[in-house]
């Protein structure tokens, strides 16, 4: 999937690059000698040529764009889930001594229990946390959830990564997925009936799973993504890219030692 999508980047970005060639050589004169740097500053520039200069500076911030954006996704070649970036702010909050979940740290349980369910506005409690919590199942301990979450009322940001997974997992990874979001009960069923979202999706008004699970964020509240799996937190992203969202946690699923 990821090799696909350089391609096509890559492709998009030549084609550009191309388009923007001949278009200059178009507008270009001939046998007209371009103006001293004193003569060009020295006068007034037309309608016309303040539109190709202004053009021509889209195009080359659309170009640089794209080529940072390959050099983005290439980052999430042969499996990996975290960038480089994101991998660097963890051993740094590691060294730091920063208080939060690191990987490998143990999953709490009793936040789950008061998590609320939008359908009957009553939270999970201990049973409806069990069916949830694979290593609290008997059946299948060695099993996992995925575990999206994002403190912002009504986020945008969230519900386009909601939108954009359901259509990129296969159904065995859709039926582990869990959303947990800051939204009302009454907001959570208008989102979930409009838009058919499949997953499951569970309240948490007052942040206390978020606070728990420290999935608020040290500079800005952002979208984390945990996978949980034999009672630890296995897997861990956080400020879950929206746009490569579903190719992030195939990747993380894929990585797992079960």
């Amino acid at each position: 999937m990821a090799g696909g999508l350089n391609k096509k980047k890559g492709g998009k970005q030549a084609d550009l690059a191309r388009k923007f060639a001949m278009a200059k050589q178009k507008k270009q004169p001939k046998n007209v000698s371009a103006p001293s740097e004193a003569t060009a500053e020295e006068r007034k520039l037309t309608p016309e040529e303040i539109k190709e200069r202004n053009d021509r500076q889209r195009f080359d911030d659309l170009l640089n764009s794209e080529a940072a954006t390959q050099s983005y996704m290439n980052e999430f070649g042969g499996g990996r889930y975290l960038s480089k970036q994101q991998e660097e702010d963890e051993v740094n909050a590691i060294y730091a001594g920063i208080d939060q979940i690191y990987e490998g740290d143990p999953a709490p349980t009793l936040p789950f229990q008061d998590l609320v369910v939008p359908q009957t506005e009553q939270p999970l409690g201990k049973g409806g946390t069990e069916k949830i919590l694979p290593w609290l199942k008997k059946n299948d301990p060695k099993d996992y959830v995925i575990v999206i979450s994002d403190p912002r009322p009504k986020s945008t940001e969230l519900r386009k990564i909601a939108k954009s997974f359901t259509s990129q997992l296969n159904n065995e990874m859709l039926q582990r997925v869990i959303i947990v979001n800051a939204d009302t009960c009454a907001e959570n069923r208008r989102w979930v009936n409009k838009n058919g979202i499949t997953v499951d999706v569970y309240c948490d008004e007052e942040k206390e799973w978020m606070k728990s699970y420290t999935a608020l964020g040290k500079k800005r509240w952002a979208v984390c993504m945990f996978i949980l799996a034999d009672g630890k937190v296995d897997k861990l992203v956080r400020e879950l890219d929206g746009d490569i969202a579903g190719m992030v946690i195939k990747n993380a699923v894929e990585s797992l030692r079960l």
